[in-house]
């Protein structure tokens, strides 16, 4: 699109990324995330995740926390901050 400045499925920086998990838990480091945040998951290419992994903490201003269901889980998880209003 003409004049578009964010045309595509790019994302800022900060707001998406990949973490791989050890022990089935990953602290990421996202100063953009709020208390509004939505952090979306998907499984990454490689080691399938062996249960489900959520966001089991959220700091404000400082980031969030992947933990899987199984404590041995070493997936890649692809995430993405989304805010609402």
């Amino acid at each position: 699109m003409a004049g578009c400045d964010r045309c595509g499925w790019l994302a800022d920086t900060g707001r998406a990324g990949t973490a791989t998990l050890v022990l089935g838990t990953k602290a990421v480091a996202a100063p953009l995330v709020t208390a509004n945040s939505i952090v979306i998951l998907t499984p990454q290419l490689g080691v399938a995740p062996l249960a489900v992994c959520y966001i089991s903490s959220l700091t404000p201003g400082v980031g969030f926390t992947i933990t899987s269901l199984n404590l041995t889980d070493t997936a890649t998880v692809g995430w993405m901050i989304m805010d609402h209003q």
